[in-house]
Parts: C-alpha cells; structure tokens; sequence
C-alpha cells in the first residue's frame, strides 16, 4: 500500500506541475528533498567518446527516462548524455533472464574498462523488462551489485533516488553494505535504527553487533553475539571471533588464512568498526569492492592505504585523481622524496610510486615538468608500478604543450596517455610522433611499435557518414557513378603499417604477442588477413582460463538479437571468469558483442588496454 502510495504521489506531483507550466529539470542527488522525476528528451546517437577516458562517466541527477517509467526499476544516474546506455537497453530482454544475470553477476573484473562497463550498465536509467505484478524488482539487484564492486556512491544515490529522506525497507540493506564498505558506519547505523522489517536474518544480527560495536557499547553487542548462537545462524567464524574479542574488551587479531580467499563484508566491518590493526597483507586478500574501506580511513596506516588505492585504482575502483589527493596527503617533505628518489633501494614500492607522482607535480614550468613525467615513467617502468604512474600522472600530462619542442617526449607521452585511458590526449601526442618521425629515428620506431593499439582506439565513430562532397559534379561531367568515400578515422587502416609493427615485434620479444594483437584489432572489424597470419610462428598450446560455455553462448545470443543490456551483463561474466589477464580471444570475443549492439567506445578501450597489457 505504501509504495502505491508512494507512486500515486510522485505521478500527482508530475501532473500538477506540467498543469501550472513548470518545467521541471533533473532534480541532483545531492537535494534534501524529493527528488523529482522528470522525462528526459528523446535519446540521441552518442558519439563513441560520450564517456570520455578522464571521467568515465558523469553522473549527474537522479532521472527516469519517460513518463510511463515511473517505477523504482527505472531509476538511474546515468541518461544518453552522461554516459548511459540508452533507455531501450532492456529492448527485448525477458525480466527473468535480467534477474538471474543481475543476480550472480561477478564482483571484480581485471579490467579497468570493464569496471566502466558495469557502472554504465548498472547506474543507466531505462525502461526495464516487463514483469509480472508479484515479479522481483531489479532496482535493489543493481544496488547491491554497485555496492559490490565498490561504487559505493552511485549505490547510495540509486537509495536517495526512491525517498531522498529515509531509506525504504526494501533497500535498506544495500544500503547499510554501501555505507560499511565505505567504512561510514555513522551513516550506516542510522540506517540500521530506521530500518522496520525486523533483524530476523543473520545479516541484520551482524549489522546490530557492527554497529554496537563502532559506538562503544559492548555488552549489547555481547547480547547480540549470544542471539547468533542461540538461534544457530551461520556466520564467518573470523566476524565471531572478532566480535567475541570486541565484546571482551581483547585486542583483534587478524590472523591470515590458509587460503588467499577474501574476508567477507561484515568480517572486514567489524575489524574496522573496533578499530583493529589492519595487517598489509590483507590488502591483497580482499575483493576490490571492499578496498574503500580502507582508502578512506584516513586513520590507516598511510603505506596500508597507498597499497589499498593502488590496488583499486588498478580495478577501476578509484581513479587516478583520487590516488594523486592521497599522494598529496602524506606528511613528507620535499628533502625526503628528494632522499628516496636519490636511493629508492630501501622505499617501499607503493611510496616509491606516489613519490614519483609528488616529483612531477612539484615542477610547474612546462619543461621540468616534461623531465619529471618521463623520469617517473621510465622508473615506474623497472619498478613494475608504470599502469599506476601513467594512470595517475594524466592530470599532470595536460600542462605539457603538444608542439615541436616537446618531440623528445611525444612517444613516451603516448604511452602513458594510452596507460592512462586518455584516447584523445594520445591520439594528438601521437599525431606529433608521426610528423617528426620522418627526421627522427627514434620516433619512427616509436611510430611503427605504437600502431595497433593507435588503431583500435583510431577508428572513426560509428555512424560517421561517409564523404560524398563533390561527387555528383564528378559523376555528371565524367558520366560515371562516383562512389562516396569511407570515413577515415584519426589513424586509418594501413596494412603495410600492420606488418611493419609484425616484423618488429618478431625482432622484439618485449614488443607482445603478434597474435594476440592481430586477434584484438580484427575483433574492432579491421581486414586481417591472410597476408599478415602467414607472418606469424604457431606457437606451442597454452594452458588459459576461460569462461563457461553457457557465458559465451549467451554473448553471441544477446549480440545477434540486439539485446544491448544482456550483451554488456555476458560481458562481464566473461571477463570476470577469465582471470587476472583474460586471454584475447575472449576479449575479442566481447569486443566484437559489444560492437553489434553499439557499446563501441568500451570495445575499443578493451582491446586498447589488451594491447597496451601485452606490451608493457
């Protein structure tokens, strides 16, 4: 009754305002009152770049798309301008199907635009799939798994888009797992005391103890541990321990386990709600989902959280902005990141890599600040830290001008532009590499070992219409049909370029693997041929970790029926279940679904990042 009420309510709100002339905007997520829910206008084609590499996404108000979308399944953060995937992403999907890959879909994804890639599908506004009156809704599912793969702030805006001054029943416990992840357990014990359905499960007894626990009163949270036992639910014998060890007023241990399996949510709140002695090892024990806890305590041991963020920052958890501010809160002098860059032989890696960052930032002219960036770069590089550097030294690249003078720096500056998922600020650097290689060496090498992950990111923009200027004059005066020309992108298809970059990589064992590359850029469309195989060595079997067969039918199924929301969910189940490093035929496999249903900007940063992971 109350959420048909609460229905009724916001249709009455619409109404009456369309019938005094208002025009209502996006109402923002941050508003103390009611959101508002206000159609959008007609989605419109988006350019491949809409989510650009900086931001990945742009989160704005909380909208529906559509007046006859006014359920709580339609919500979403995400519209056709910020970076959605349209409000037809559900077209043709059935609900239950949307059910069960929401349900059990993967946590953690080896990719960064992977990550982007379940943000946008999850935090998208759209008219879901039809259900049935009874039917599960999708829009606690979505928070939850946001929640999960730690978007903890787009999870709780999708909270304040239902009522922005309470938190419904109903998604109340995503709610209270966003807050613990983000280790604010302030606001995720208010949640906890609103909440009116009753603590009869077991995650509601830990959600009390947790919280008993973070505001200092033992003996209740003794009582609650007592509950558990008596009523024999089943939880992390680690949370037990922990709380038994808070109710006692003992110090937690944390003791590592005998498998490299991750703490589940409640266990790692607890140890954070009593304050417990962190140990550095867990940081790479846990999901990535559960790392913003750590990030944001400022409290932590401050080499236990440069672990942490670096380790989120390569899941796509943080970006590199937010790595680079925590850079920035370190007390360190400018002696001592001087002393440590001088004799780096006893720094810690993770404070070797944020020194890097400092050094560079500290230097304001254009041309110290271009030394500094190619020194972080190329030590970064014998560290193994280059991914975080160039993802976080982005910001930094900007204040150096692309001219002629910097053509020293324009084939490194490449690199960490494409390490950094910055298509366009590497696609002019590179424009600078090709115009100098002519005079010099290095840059034509630079050029030549650059050009296939130039190319999977050069392609032109889908729905580019192709050049016909001209050809009806040509066609009347030669009184032969001219046909149009085809869209060329920002770095055109050039066989003989491809088999260039062959010879060198067969010269180069650091340059990649040659089949690897050439299976990626054929996913994005391009003409591989038998030409450039035959220029390849068969190599030996490799052993590979693959997704299940059911994820892989289920791809090519949604991408050839045009079911834009289920092709993006296969997705992620096949880069989830794939490993640390998914081989490139299951990234191509999912580069050439998401191109079918026009996901063509995550397809190309898919294969970009393949390639650029495959020459390091």
């Amino acid at each position: 009754m109350m959420r048909g009420l609460r229905v009724m309510g916001a249709l009455a709100t619409v109404t009456a305002m369309l019938a005094f002339g208002f025009n209502p905007g996006i109402a923002t997520a941050q508003q103390s009152g009611p959101i508002r829910l206000a159609p959008l206008p007609p989605p419109t084609q988006r350019s491949p770049d809409t989510v650009v590499q900086e931001t990945p996404f742009q989160p704005g108000g909380v909208v529906v798309e559509g007046l006859d979308s006014l359920s709580d399944d339609a919500l979403g953060i995400l519209g056709d301008e910020s970076g959605g995937l349209g409000n037809d992403m559900w077209s043709g999907s059935r609900r239950a199907d949307a059910l069960r890959l929401l349900r059990d879909l993967p946590e953690s994804y080896p990719m960064r635009a992977a990550y982007v890639l379940a943000y946008r599908v999850l935090a998208t506004a759209a008219k879901p799939p039809a259900a049935n009156r009874d039917g599960q809704g999708m829009l606690d599912l979505r928070i939850q798994k946001l929640a999960a793969i730690g978007a903890t702030d787009g999870a709780l805006r999708l909270v304040k888009a239902v009522n922005a001054r309470a938190v419904p029943d109903n998604l109340a416990a995503p709610a209270v797992r966003a807050h613990f992840r983000n280790g604010d357990f302030g606001s995720g014990c208010a949640v906890v005391r609103g909440f009116e359905g009753g603590y009869t499960d077991a995650f509601w007894q830990q959600a009390l103890i947790v919280c008993q626990v973070s505001e200092g009163k033992p003996g209740q949270a003794a009582f609650g541990l007592d509950l558990l036992r008596e009523q024999g639910m089943t939880v992390s014998p680690a949370f037990t321990a922990a709380a038994l060890s808070a109710t006692e007023g003992d110090a937690i241990k944390i003791d590592q386990p005998e498998s490299a399996a991750s703490p589940d949510e409640m266990t790692l709140a607890i140890w954070l709600a009593a304050k417990a002695e962190v140990p550095v090892w867990l940081v790479e024990t846990l999901d990535p989902g559960l790392l913003p806890g750590l990030v944001n305590n400022s409290g932590m041991d401050p080499d236990l959280r440069l672990a942490a963020a670096h380790r989120a920052l390569r899941y796509g958890v943080l970006e590199g902005r937010d790595v680079a501010a925590i850079y920035r809160s370190l007390d360190v002098s400018t002696d001592d990141i001087d002393s440590a860059l001088s004799s780096p032989d006893g720094v810690d890696e993770d404070r070797l890599l944020a020194y890097l960052y400092l050094a560079a930032e500290a230097r304001a002219d254009a041309i110290g600040r271009s030394e500094a960036l190619l020194e972080a770069w190329n030590r970064s590089r014998e560290a193994g830290g280059f991914d975080v550097v160039a993802l976080t030294t982005g910001g930094l690249l900007g204040d150096v001008p692309i001219t002629p003078d910097f053509g020293w720096l324009a084939g490194d500056a490449t690199r960490a532009a494409l390490g950094a998922g910055d298509n366009t600020r590497a696609l002019d650097w590179y424009r600078l590499v090709l115009r100098q290689a002519p005079i010099v060496p290095d840059l034509a090498s630079a050029a030549a070992a650059l050009w296939p992950q130039m190319r999977a990111i050069g392609h032109p923009k889908p729905g580019t219409f192709a050049l016909t200027a001209g050809t009806g004059v040509t066609a009347a005066v030669t009184g032969r049909p001219v046909a149009a020309v085809a869209p060329r992108g920002p770095v055109p298809w050039n066989a003989a370029r491809l088999e260039r970059w062959i010879d060198l990589a067969r010269s180069n064992p650091d340059s990649g693997d040659v089949a690897a590359v050439l299976v990626l850029i054929a996913a994005l469309g391009d003409p591989v041929d038998d030409t450039q195989w035959r220029l390849v060595t068969l190599g030996e079997a490799q052993p590979v970790m693959m997704p299940d067969v059911a994820v892989l039918a289920g791809l090519s199924r949604a991408s050839e029926a045009g079911r834009r929301a289920e092709t993006a969910l296969y997705a992620l189940f096949a880069l989830g279940q794939s490993g640390d490093a998914p081989h490139a035929s299951v990234v191509g496999a999912v580069a050439m679904a998401l191109n079918r249903v026009g996901i063509n900007d995550v397809a190309r940063a898919l294969v970009r990042d393949a390639i650029v992971a495959e020459a390091p």
